[in-house]
């Protein structure tokens, strides 16, 4: 079966203020700042790169949950950090990796093999990820309840 969806985001900016990320589907925004994360201003809102990471953290996570629930995994928890290295120079801009650490908890000692080999099926369930032409480096760990 075979379905499609489609996303859409709105951004609003004013001058002399921080943007505003929103979507019809949600009552709630995200700030997010005007500049970049390494124009080192003192602003403490979310950047675009800020939220490139999280979406590739959510879709990952998304991936593996829902594998793990389809494999039969008893899962209770999951958590991930994830870091985006640069390049900056007066040519070009560019991510050059992506290194993603998550963790799940599970309940059954049982089933730790079989949930450390789910990580490895969630590059390519993941659809921000299959997108990405980036190095990406994925270091997993379980842990029991």
């Amino acid at each position: 079966m075979e379905t499609s969806e489609e996303y859409q985001v709105d951004l609003y900016w004013k001058e002399d203020q921080n943007a505003e990320v929103s979507s019809m589907l949600f009552s709630d925004k995200i700030e997010t700042a005007e500049r970049w994360c390494l124009s080192h201003s003192k602003n403490d809102k979310w950047t675009a790169e800020h939220l490139f990471i999280a979406s590739i953290l959510s879709s990952y996570m998304t991936a593996y949950l829902r594998t793990a629930k389809n494999k039969g995994i008893d899962y209770k928890g999951f958590k991930s950090t994830g870091r985006a290295s640069f390049t900056i120079s007066d040519e070009v801009s560019e991510i050059t990796d992506i290194l993603i650490r998550p963790t799940v908890e599970i309940i059954k000692s049982s089933q730790i093999n079989k949930a450390l080999k789910i990580f490895s099926l969630c590059r390519e369930h993941s659809l921000v990820l299959k997108a990405l032409k980036i190095r990406i480096h994925i270091f997993p760990s379980v842990v029991l309840e």
